[in-house]
Protein backbone atom coordinates (compact mmCIF):
# COMPACT_ATOMS: atom_id res chain seq x y z
CA UNK A 1 0.00 0.00 0.00
CA UNK A 2 1.17 3.51 -0.37
CA UNK A 3 -0.10 7.21 0.71
CA UNK A 4 -2.98 9.05 -1.44
CA UNK A 5 -3.95 12.72 -0.78
CA UNK A 6 -7.49 13.36 -0.27
CA UNK A 7 -7.05 15.56 -3.50
CA UNK A 8 -6.05 12.60 -5.81
CA UNK A 9 -8.52 10.63 -4.32
CA UNK A 10 -11.13 13.10 -5.23
CA UNK A 11 -9.58 12.93 -8.99
CA UNK A 12 -10.19 9.53 -9.32
CA UNK A 13 -13.50 9.37 -7.76
CA UNK A 14 -15.01 12.73 -8.34
CA UNK A 15 -17.70 13.79 -5.53
CA UNK A 16 -17.15 17.04 -3.10
CA UNK A 17 -14.80 17.74 -0.11
CA UNK A 18 -17.49 18.36 2.30
CA UNK A 19 -14.74 18.66 5.22
CA UNK A 20 -10.99 18.34 5.78
CA UNK A 21 -7.93 19.33 4.46
CA UNK A 22 -7.17 17.84 0.50
CA UNK A 23 -3.94 17.91 1.22
CA UNK A 24 -4.46 14.76 3.87
CA UNK A 25 -3.21 11.54 3.59
CA UNK A 26 -4.54 8.10 3.63
CA UNK A 27 -2.96 4.48 3.31
CA UNK A 28 -4.96 1.58 2.92
CA UNK A 29 -9.05 1.44 2.37
CA UNK A 30 -11.56 -0.36 4.64
CA UNK A 31 -15.17 -1.20 3.96
CA UNK A 32 -15.32 -2.72 7.58
CA UNK A 33 -15.51 -0.61 10.89
CA UNK A 34 -14.35 -4.02 13.03
CA UNK A 35 -11.13 -3.89 11.21
CA UNK A 36 -10.52 0.11 9.87
CA UNK A 37 -6.94 0.75 10.80
CA UNK A 38 -5.50 3.99 11.67
CA UNK A 39 -5.37 6.08 8.64
CA UNK A 40 -7.30 4.19 6.70
CA UNK A 41 -9.72 5.46 3.79
CA UNK A 42 -13.31 4.27 5.11
CA UNK A 43 -15.73 3.63 2.89
CA UNK A 44 -19.27 3.48 3.66
CA UNK A 45 -20.48 0.50 1.57
CA UNK A 46 -24.68 -0.33 2.03
CA UNK A 47 -25.22 -4.32 1.65
CA UNK A 48 -28.56 -6.45 2.78
CA UNK A 49 -27.61 -6.56 5.84
CA UNK A 50 -25.44 -3.56 6.81
CA UNK A 51 -24.64 -0.11 6.36
CA UNK A 52 -21.45 1.64 6.29
CA UNK A 53 -23.14 4.62 7.40
CA UNK A 54 -24.04 3.39 10.84
CA UNK A 55 -20.56 3.31 12.07
CA UNK A 56 -18.94 6.60 10.98
CA UNK A 57 -18.72 7.60 14.63
CA UNK A 58 -16.38 4.29 15.34
CA UNK A 59 -14.23 4.87 12.40
CA UNK A 60 -13.77 7.90 13.81
CA UNK A 61 -12.73 6.83 17.00
CA UNK A 62 -10.33 4.28 15.36
CA UNK A 63 -8.67 7.52 13.43
CA UNK A 64 -9.43 6.61 9.96
CA UNK A 65 -7.55 9.58 7.60
CA UNK A 66 -11.04 10.06 5.57
CA UNK A 67 -14.65 8.96 4.88
CA UNK A 68 -16.84 8.58 1.37
CA UNK A 69 -20.27 8.51 2.19
CA UNK A 70 -23.18 8.76 -0.08
CA UNK A 71 -25.60 11.20 -0.80
CA UNK A 72 -28.24 9.40 2.02
CA UNK A 73 -25.08 9.71 4.34
CA UNK A 74 -24.86 12.64 7.32
CA UNK A 75 -21.88 14.41 7.86
CA UNK A 76 -21.71 13.76 12.24
CA UNK A 77 -21.57 16.81 13.88
CA UNK A 78 -18.25 16.40 15.28
CA UNK A 79 -15.77 14.51 13.48
CA UNK A 80 -13.29 15.14 16.50
CA UNK A 81 -11.37 11.90 16.63
CA UNK A 82 -9.09 10.92 20.01
CA UNK A 83 -7.27 13.36 21.82
CA UNK A 84 -4.25 14.54 19.22
CA UNK A 85 -5.34 13.18 16.01
CA UNK A 86 -6.68 14.86 13.20
CA UNK A 87 -9.95 15.34 12.09
CA UNK A 88 -10.72 12.90 9.20
CA UNK A 89 -11.31 14.73 5.55
CA UNK A 90 -14.99 13.67 4.07
CA UNK A 91 -16.32 13.02 0.54
CA UNK A 92 -19.60 12.49 -0.16
CA UNK A 93 -20.36 10.70 -4.32
CA UNK A 94 -23.42 9.65 -5.42
CA UNK A 95 -22.51 5.35 -5.07
CA UNK A 96 -19.84 4.28 -2.70
CA UNK A 97 -19.26 1.09 -4.49
CA UNK A 98 -18.35 2.73 -7.87
CA UNK A 99 -16.10 5.00 -6.07
CA UNK A 100 -14.25 2.44 -4.38
CA UNK A 101 -14.27 0.70 -8.00
CA UNK A 102 -13.21 4.31 -9.18
CA UNK A 103 -10.27 4.63 -7.26
CA UNK A 104 -9.07 0.57 -7.38
CA UNK A 105 -9.12 1.28 -10.97
CA UNK A 106 -7.30 4.26 -10.73
CA UNK A 107 -4.74 2.91 -8.19
CA UNK A 108 -4.04 0.14 -10.53
CA UNK A 109 -3.10 2.66 -13.29
CA UNK A 110 -0.13 3.06 -11.05
CA UNK A 111 2.29 0.60 -11.59
CA UNK A 112 3.48 -1.36 -14.83
CA UNK A 113 2.16 -4.78 -13.37
CA UNK A 114 1.00 -8.17 -15.48
CA UNK A 115 -2.48 -9.11 -14.09
CA UNK A 116 -3.55 -12.21 -14.82
CA UNK A 117 -7.64 -12.35 -14.90
CA UNK A 118 -9.27 -16.08 -13.94
CA UNK A 119 -13.20 -16.84 -14.16
CA UNK A 120 -15.03 -19.94 -14.67
CA UNK A 121 -18.04 -22.20 -13.58
CA UNK A 122 -15.48 -24.27 -11.57
CA UNK A 123 -12.24 -24.43 -10.45
CA UNK A 124 -11.63 -20.04 -10.63
CA UNK A 125 -10.32 -20.13 -6.51
CA UNK A 126 -7.87 -23.31 -7.09
CA UNK A 127 -6.44 -22.14 -10.52
CA UNK A 128 -5.81 -18.53 -8.90
CA UNK A 129 -3.72 -20.00 -5.80
CA UNK A 130 -2.02 -22.60 -8.53
CA UNK A 131 -1.11 -19.52 -10.87
CA UNK A 132 -0.26 -17.22 -7.61
CA UNK A 133 2.25 -20.14 -6.42
CA UNK A 134 3.98 -20.65 -9.98
CA UNK A 135 4.05 -16.88 -10.20
CA UNK A 136 5.87 -16.54 -7.22
CA UNK A 137 8.96 -18.52 -8.24
CA UNK A 138 9.93 -15.26 -10.24
CA UNK A 139 7.64 -12.76 -9.36
CA UNK A 140 6.40 -10.24 -6.19
CA UNK A 141 2.85 -11.56 -6.55
CA UNK A 142 -0.57 -10.13 -5.25
CA UNK A 143 -3.51 -12.09 -4.98
CA UNK A 144 -7.10 -12.39 -3.90
CA UNK A 145 -7.16 -13.39 -0.31
CA UNK A 146 -9.66 -16.19 0.00
CA UNK A 147 -12.92 -15.20 -2.09
CA UNK A 148 -12.55 -11.56 -2.65
CA UNK A 149 -13.01 -12.18 -5.85
CA UNK A 150 -16.55 -9.87 -6.67
CA UNK A 151 -17.21 -6.54 -7.04
CA UNK A 152 -15.95 -5.65 -3.93
CA UNK A 153 -13.31 -7.78 -3.31
CA UNK A 154 -11.35 -7.28 -6.51
CA UNK A 155 -11.03 -3.68 -5.86
CA UNK A 156 -9.84 -3.77 -2.09
CA UNK A 157 -7.20 -6.62 -3.23
CA UNK A 158 -6.17 -4.10 -6.41
CA UNK A 159 -5.56 -1.49 -3.44
CA UNK A 160 -3.42 -3.39 -1.58
CA UNK A 161 -0.62 -3.19 -4.90
CA UNK A 162 2.32 -2.16 -4.18
CA UNK A 163 5.69 -0.99 -5.87
CA UNK A 164 7.63 -3.73 -5.11
CA UNK A 165 4.41 -6.00 -6.87
CA UNK A 166 5.41 -7.49 -10.73
CA UNK A 167 2.14 -9.37 -11.23
CA UNK A 168 -1.53 -9.95 -9.79
CA UNK A 169 -3.30 -12.98 -9.87
CA UNK A 170 -7.23 -12.39 -9.54
CA UNK A 171 -10.10 -14.17 -9.64
CA UNK A 172 -13.34 -12.93 -10.79
CA UNK A 173 -16.42 -14.25 -9.72
CA UNK A 174 -20.01 -13.16 -11.35
CA UNK A 175 -23.43 -14.00 -11.03
CA UNK A 176 -25.21 -11.81 -13.90
CA UNK A 177 -24.42 -10.54 -17.42
CA UNK A 178 -21.83 -7.96 -17.11
CA UNK A 179 -20.08 -8.27 -14.00
CA UNK A 180 -17.27 -9.53 -15.37
CA UNK A 181 -16.55 -6.46 -17.91
CA UNK A 182 -16.88 -3.89 -15.15
CA UNK A 183 -14.27 -6.27 -13.44
CA UNK A 184 -11.75 -6.23 -16.02
CA UNK A 185 -12.64 -2.35 -16.45
CA UNK A 186 -11.41 -1.78 -13.18
CA UNK A 187 -8.14 -4.63 -13.33
CA UNK A 188 -7.78 -4.39 -16.98
CA UNK A 189 -6.25 -8.02 -17.23
CA UNK A 190 -3.25 -8.63 -19.81
CA UNK A 191 -3.90 -12.25 -19.47
CA UNK A 192 -7.14 -14.33 -19.26
CA UNK A 193 -7.81 -17.99 -17.99
CA UNK A 194 -11.53 -19.21 -18.74
CA UNK A 195 -11.06 -22.91 -16.94
CA UNK A 196 -14.17 -24.07 -17.95
CA UNK A 197 -18.01 -23.34 -18.79
CA UNK A 198 -21.23 -25.25 -17.52
CA UNK A 199 -24.55 -24.80 -15.58
CA UNK A 200 -24.31 -22.14 -12.96
CA UNK A 201 -26.66 -18.77 -11.81
CA UNK A 202 -28.97 -20.14 -14.00
CA UNK A 203 -31.35 -18.45 -11.96
CA UNK A 204 -29.97 -14.76 -13.32
CA UNK A 205 -28.86 -16.18 -16.55
CA UNK A 206 -30.95 -18.34 -17.47
CA UNK A 207 -28.74 -20.66 -20.22
CA UNK A 208 -26.21 -22.59 -20.95
CA UNK A 209 -25.38 -19.95 -23.62
CA UNK A 210 -25.98 -16.94 -21.24
CA UNK A 211 -23.16 -18.35 -18.93
CA UNK A 212 -21.08 -18.52 -21.92
CA UNK A 213 -21.63 -15.15 -23.01
CA UNK A 214 -20.91 -13.63 -18.99
CA UNK A 215 -17.64 -15.81 -18.81
CA UNK A 216 -16.77 -14.51 -22.36
CA UNK A 217 -16.28 -10.98 -21.33
CA UNK A 218 -12.77 -11.98 -19.45
CA UNK A 219 -11.43 -12.79 -23.28
CA UNK A 220 -13.05 -9.55 -24.88
CA UNK A 221 -11.39 -7.44 -22.38
CA UNK A 222 -8.07 -8.92 -23.51
CA UNK A 223 -5.83 -5.81 -25.04
CA UNK A 224 -4.31 -6.89 -28.45
CA UNK A 225 -1.00 -8.00 -27.25
CA UNK A 226 -3.09 -9.84 -24.40
CA UNK A 227 -2.81 -13.64 -23.95
CA UNK A 228 -5.86 -15.61 -23.80
CA UNK A 229 -5.44 -19.17 -21.83
CA UNK A 230 -7.74 -21.37 -23.18
CA UNK A 231 -9.19 -24.94 -21.93
CA UNK A 232 -9.16 -27.09 -25.54
CA UNK A 233 -11.34 -29.84 -23.61
CA UNK A 234 -13.80 -27.44 -23.41
CA UNK A 235 -16.07 -26.79 -26.32
CA UNK A 236 -17.75 -23.49 -25.16
CA UNK A 237 -14.48 -22.08 -24.13
CA UNK A 238 -13.06 -22.86 -27.51
CA UNK A 239 -15.68 -21.41 -29.06
CA UNK A 240 -15.26 -18.27 -27.08
CA UNK A 241 -11.31 -18.45 -28.62
CA UNK A 242 -12.16 -18.68 -31.93
CA UNK A 243 -13.72 -14.66 -31.74
CA UNK A 244 -10.66 -13.33 -29.68
CA UNK A 245 -9.10 -10.74 -30.07
CA UNK A 246 -5.82 -11.74 -28.49
CA UNK A 247 -3.02 -12.23 -30.27
CA UNK A 248 -1.69 -14.66 -28.34
CA UNK A 249 -3.49 -18.16 -27.47
CA UNK A 250 -1.93 -21.24 -25.06
CA UNK A 251 -4.44 -24.15 -24.88
CA UNK A 252 -4.40 -26.53 -22.10
CA UNK A 253 -6.03 -30.00 -21.74
CA UNK A 254 -6.08 -33.76 -21.74
CA UNK A 255 -7.84 -35.24 -24.14
CA UNK A 256 -7.34 -33.11 -26.97
CA UNK A 257 -4.71 -31.49 -28.71
CA UNK A 258 -3.09 -29.23 -26.84
CA UNK A 259 -0.07 -26.69 -26.50
CA UNK A 260 0.13 -27.45 -22.58
CA UNK A 261 -1.53 -31.21 -22.23
CA UNK A 262 -1.20 -33.72 -19.65
CA UNK A 263 -0.49 -37.40 -20.25
CA UNK A 264 0.64 -40.39 -18.44
CA UNK A 265 -1.99 -39.79 -15.57
CA UNK A 266 -1.38 -41.87 -12.27
CA UNK A 267 -2.58 -41.66 -9.04
CA UNK A 268 -0.12 -41.98 -6.31
CA UNK A 269 -1.50 -43.45 -3.38
CA UNK A 270 -4.49 -41.54 -3.17
CA UNK A 271 -1.53 -38.43 -1.87
CA UNK A 272 -2.34 -36.90 -5.70
CA UNK A 273 -1.18 -37.75 -9.47
CA UNK A 274 1.86 -38.33 -11.17
CA UNK A 275 1.90 -37.02 -14.82
CA UNK A 276 3.84 -35.97 -17.74
CA UNK A 277 3.01 -32.27 -19.41
CA UNK A 278 4.16 -31.87 -23.01
CA UNK A 279 4.91 -28.09 -22.82
CA UNK A 280 4.95 -26.98 -26.08
CA UNK A 281 8.32 -28.42 -27.15
CA UNK A 282 8.99 -30.10 -23.50
CA UNK A 283 8.24 -32.59 -21.60
CA UNK A 284 8.12 -32.56 -17.79
CA UNK A 285 7.01 -35.05 -15.31
CA UNK A 286 4.70 -32.87 -12.36
CA UNK A 287 3.47 -34.75 -8.87
CA UNK A 288 0.22 -32.76 -7.92
CA UNK A 289 -0.04 -33.24 -4.74
CA UNK A 290 -4.31 -32.93 -4.49
CA UNK A 291 -7.09 -34.75 -4.53
CA UNK A 292 -9.77 -34.82 -7.76
CA UNK A 293 -8.44 -35.23 -11.41
CA UNK A 294 -10.50 -31.75 -12.23
CA UNK A 295 -7.11 -30.48 -10.44
CA UNK A 296 -5.67 -30.99 -13.26
CA UNK A 297 -6.59 -29.41 -15.41
CA UNK A 298 -5.75 -26.40 -12.73
CA UNK A 299 -2.72 -27.14 -12.50
CA UNK A 300 -2.39 -27.14 -16.45
CA UNK A 301 -3.66 -23.81 -16.75
CA UNK A 302 -1.29 -22.37 -14.27
CA UNK A 303 1.65 -24.15 -16.15
CA UNK A 304 0.63 -22.57 -19.35
CA UNK A 305 0.08 -19.27 -17.32
CA UNK A 306 3.68 -19.76 -16.17
CA UNK A 307 4.48 -20.46 -19.59
CA UNK A 308 3.77 -17.15 -20.86
CA UNK A 309 5.62 -14.89 -18.06
CA UNK A 310 8.94 -16.54 -18.95
CA UNK A 311 9.15 -18.80 -16.06
CA UNK A 312 11.54 -21.65 -15.57
CA UNK A 313 9.24 -25.58 -16.00
CA UNK A 314 11.56 -26.36 -12.78
CA UNK A 315 10.63 -23.59 -10.99
CA UNK A 316 6.94 -24.34 -12.12
CA UNK A 317 7.42 -27.81 -10.89
CA UNK A 318 8.50 -26.34 -7.15
CA UNK A 319 5.05 -23.54 -7.40
CA UNK A 320 2.72 -25.86 -7.83
CA UNK A 321 4.54 -28.43 -5.14
CA UNK A 322 4.49 -25.75 -2.50
CA UNK A 323 0.59 -24.49 -3.24
CA UNK A 324 -1.94 -24.61 -0.87
CA UNK A 325 -5.14 -25.07 -1.56
CA UNK A 326 -8.03 -22.94 0.11
CA UNK A 327 -10.35 -24.78 2.48
CA UNK A 328 -13.79 -26.17 1.51
CA UNK A 329 -11.82 -27.35 -1.92
CA UNK A 330 -11.40 -30.80 -1.96
CA UNK A 331 -9.96 -30.84 2.02
CA UNK A 332 -8.89 -33.29 3.06
CA UNK A 333 -9.58 -34.27 7.27
CA UNK A 334 -8.88 -37.38 9.37
CA UNK A 335 -10.59 -37.73 12.25
CA UNK A 336 -11.12 -40.97 14.53
CA UNK A 337 -10.14 -42.96 11.75
CA UNK A 338 -12.51 -41.70 9.43
CA UNK A 339 -11.69 -39.35 6.17
CA UNK A 340 -13.49 -36.28 5.35
CA UNK A 341 -13.27 -34.69 1.83
CA UNK A 342 -14.61 -30.87 2.61
CA UNK A 343 -15.53 -29.66 -0.77
CA UNK A 344 -18.44 -28.10 0.81
CA UNK A 345 -17.30 -24.10 -0.77
CA UNK A 346 -20.00 -24.25 -3.82
CA UNK A 347 -21.74 -27.12 -5.90
CA UNK A 348 -23.41 -26.91 -9.57
CA UNK A 349 -23.78 -29.87 -11.16
CA UNK A 350 -20.54 -30.45 -13.27
CA UNK A 351 -18.50 -29.96 -9.94
CA UNK A 352 -20.82 -32.39 -8.42
CA UNK A 353 -20.00 -35.24 -10.64
CA UNK A 354 -16.42 -34.09 -10.42
CA UNK A 355 -16.46 -34.81 -6.47
CA UNK A 356 -18.83 -38.45 -7.73
CA UNK A 357 -15.10 -39.41 -9.57
CA UNK A 358 -12.59 -37.95 -6.30
CA UNK A 359 -15.00 -40.54 -4.45
CA UNK A 360 -14.90 -43.44 -6.20
CA UNK A 361 -11.29 -43.00 -7.48
CA UNK A 362 -10.52 -42.87 -4.11
CA UNK A 363 -9.35 -46.11 -1.68
CA UNK A 364 -10.50 -46.79 1.40
CA UNK A 365 -11.24 -49.58 3.62
CA UNK A 366 -14.12 -48.99 4.67
CA UNK A 367 -17.21 -47.19 3.35
CA UNK A 368 -17.66 -44.33 0.71
CA UNK A 369 -20.46 -42.09 1.58
CA UNK A 370 -21.53 -39.22 -0.27
CA UNK A 371 -22.93 -36.46 1.97
CA UNK A 372 -24.96 -33.96 -0.26
CA UNK A 373 -26.47 -30.99 -0.14
CA UNK A 374 -28.70 -29.11 -2.46
CA UNK A 375 -27.29 -27.39 -5.70
CA UNK A 376 -28.72 -23.55 -5.78
CA UNK A 377 -29.39 -21.05 -8.32
CA UNK A 378 -30.21 -23.80 -10.99
CA UNK A 379 -33.79 -22.33 -11.64
CA UNK A 380 -35.85 -24.15 -14.06
CA UNK A 381 -32.92 -27.22 -14.45
CA UNK A 382 -32.78 -27.35 -10.44
CA UNK A 383 -35.42 -30.59 -10.32
CA UNK A 384 -33.86 -32.31 -13.40
CA UNK A 385 -30.74 -31.78 -12.40
CA UNK A 386 -30.63 -33.31 -8.75
CA UNK A 387 -32.45 -36.18 -10.60
CA UNK A 388 -29.85 -36.76 -12.75
CA UNK A 389 -26.87 -36.55 -10.18
CA UNK A 390 -28.74 -39.20 -8.40
CA UNK A 391 -28.67 -41.35 -11.10
CA UNK A 392 -25.13 -40.86 -11.58
CA UNK A 393 -24.44 -42.08 -8.26
CA UNK A 394 -26.58 -44.66 -8.14
CA UNK A 395 -24.40 -46.10 -11.09
CA UNK A 396 -21.26 -45.81 -9.19
CA UNK A 397 -19.64 -47.79 -6.33
CA UNK A 398 -21.44 -45.55 -3.46
CA UNK A 399 -21.90 -47.05 -0.61
CA UNK A 400 -24.15 -44.67 0.96
CA UNK A 401 -25.60 -41.66 -0.56
CA UNK A 402 -27.08 -39.07 2.35
CA UNK A 403 -28.92 -35.64 1.48
CA UNK A 404 -29.66 -32.67 3.31
CA UNK A 405 -32.75 -30.57 2.16
CA UNK A 406 -36.03 -31.22 -0.28
CA UNK A 407 -33.78 -30.64 -3.65
CA UNK A 408 -31.46 -32.87 -2.72
CA UNK A 409 -33.89 -35.40 -1.54
CA UNK A 410 -34.90 -35.42 -5.50
CA UNK A 411 -31.44 -36.73 -6.21
CA UNK A 412 -31.93 -39.49 -3.39
CA UNK A 413 -34.85 -40.26 -5.67
CA UNK A 414 -33.00 -40.58 -9.06
CA UNK A 415 -30.85 -42.87 -7.33
CA UNK A 416 -33.58 -44.95 -5.89
CA UNK A 417 -35.48 -45.05 -9.48
CA UNK A 418 -32.07 -46.39 -11.19
CA UNK A 419 -31.44 -49.22 -8.50
CA UNK A 420 -29.71 -48.11 -5.66
CA UNK A 421 -30.93 -49.62 -2.74
CA UNK A 422 -33.48 -48.05 -0.46
CA UNK A 423 -30.82 -48.89 2.34
CA UNK A 424 -28.19 -47.46 1.29
CA UNK A 425 -29.84 -44.12 0.96
CA UNK A 426 -31.21 -41.61 3.62
CA UNK A 427 -32.56 -37.98 3.15
CA UNK A 428 -32.82 -35.54 6.03
CA UNK A 429 -34.59 -31.84 6.13
CA UNK A 430 -31.65 -30.69 8.79
CA UNK A 431 -27.67 -31.05 8.99
CA UNK A 432 -28.30 -32.14 12.70
CA UNK A 433 -30.63 -35.35 11.42
CA UNK A 434 -27.74 -35.73 8.97
CA UNK A 435 -25.02 -35.74 11.69
CA UNK A 436 -27.26 -38.20 14.00
CA UNK A 437 -27.46 -41.03 11.69
CA UNK A 438 -23.76 -40.35 10.38
CA UNK A 439 -22.50 -40.74 14.18
CA UNK A 440 -24.06 -43.69 14.86
CA UNK A 441 -23.20 -45.48 11.41
CA UNK A 442 -19.43 -44.31 10.47
CA UNK A 443 -16.51 -46.67 11.41
CA UNK A 444 -12.70 -45.83 11.34
CA UNK A 445 -12.06 -46.48 7.41
CA UNK A 446 -14.49 -44.83 5.79
CA UNK A 447 -14.40 -41.85 3.55
CA UNK A 448 -16.68 -39.39 3.51
CA UNK A 449 -17.61 -36.65 0.30
CA UNK A 450 -19.01 -33.61 1.42
CA UNK A 451 -20.66 -30.87 -0.78
CA UNK A 452 -23.40 -28.67 -1.71
CA UNK A 453 -23.89 -24.89 -2.79
CA UNK A 454 -22.35 -22.32 -0.75
CA UNK A 455 -26.08 -21.85 0.86
CA UNK A 456 -26.61 -24.88 1.78
CA UNK A 457 -23.65 -25.02 4.32
CA UNK A 458 -22.75 -28.74 4.23
CA UNK A 459 -19.08 -27.87 6.07
CA UNK A 460 -21.99 -27.39 9.26
CA UNK A 461 -21.72 -31.85 8.55
CA UNK A 462 -18.31 -31.78 9.67
CA UNK A 463 -18.05 -29.79 12.12
CA UNK A 464 -20.52 -31.04 14.35
CA UNK A 465 -18.87 -34.61 13.92
CA UNK A 466 -15.05 -33.50 13.94
CA UNK A 467 -15.19 -30.50 16.74
CA UNK A 468 -15.77 -30.90 20.39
Amino acid sequence: MIETTAQECLGAIGGNLLAGNSTRRFRGVSIDSRTVREGNLFFCIRGERFDGHDFISEVIRKSAAGIVLSQQGEVPASLTGPSGSESPFVIRVEDTLRALQELARHHREKFPIRIIGITGTNGKSTTKEMVASVAEMKFETLRNRGNLNNHIGLPLTLMELGPHHQVAALEMGMSAAGEIRRLAEIARPDIGIITNISEAHLEELRTLKNVQKAKGELFEALPQNGTAIINADDPLVLELARSLRARTQITFGIDNRADVRASEIRPRDDEGFDFTVNLFDRKIPVFLPFPGRCNIYNALAALATGHSLGIDPDAMQTGLGQCRLLSQRNEMIEHGGITWINDSYNANPRSMREALDTLVRRKTPGKKIFALGEMRELADRSQSAHRELGRDIAAEPVDFLVTVGPLAALAAQGARETGMHADRIHSFASHAEAIAWLSKHLQPGDLVLVKGSRGAKMEEIIKGLTQP
